[in-house]
């Protein structure tokens, strides 16, 4: 799940930077809105893939508007897909319905988990990896038999 999670703000991420660069000319206030909110995605990366945030708790109320903002971006994919779903040939915009409605489910996500503890990292040993405990653990157990 949390594959999915970084896969996913990392295309909010890439989607929001681009229209903070299309925005620039022509609104820029929004486009720095914009842009903010794609630095807010890679955060969310950044959390999901490490288990810490980079931005302090006195940040929340700020990023409860970006994560508003990458809301209202999902709902209008959303809505721009239901409405030319007929036009589009091709899978990719077919796909924006599902990937909208998992955006804007991870952006209310991100929103609901700010104050949660930190998210545990688990890691596993990779296959053939063995478990090397310390020489005190080893000389309080049974006794080695050494083989010819």
């Amino acid at each position: 799940m949390r594959l999915l999670r970084i896969v996913v703000n990392s295309f909010a991420f890439v989607v929001i930077a681009i229209l903070a660069y299309i925005f620039w000319q022509s609104n820029p206030l929004f486009s720095i809105i914009l842009f903010l909110s794609a630095i807010d995605q890679l955060e969310d990366v950044y959390y999901y893939s490490y288990g810490r945030r980079f931005f302090p708790k006195w940040f929340m109320p700020l990023d409860i508007i970006f994560e508003f903002t990458l809301f209202g971006i999902a709902l209008m994919m959303f809505l721009f897909s239901i409405i030319y779903y007929a036009y589009f040939e091709t899978w990719f915009f077919k796909a924006l319905i599902p990937l909208s409605l998992i955006i804007m489910y991870s952006s209310i996500e991100d929103i609901i988990i700010w104050e949660k503890t930190p998210l545990q990292i688990q890691t596993k040993p990779l296959m053939g990896m063995v478990y090397v405990c310390k020489k005190e653990e080893v000389c309080k157990g049974e006794r080695f038999i050494k083989r010819k």
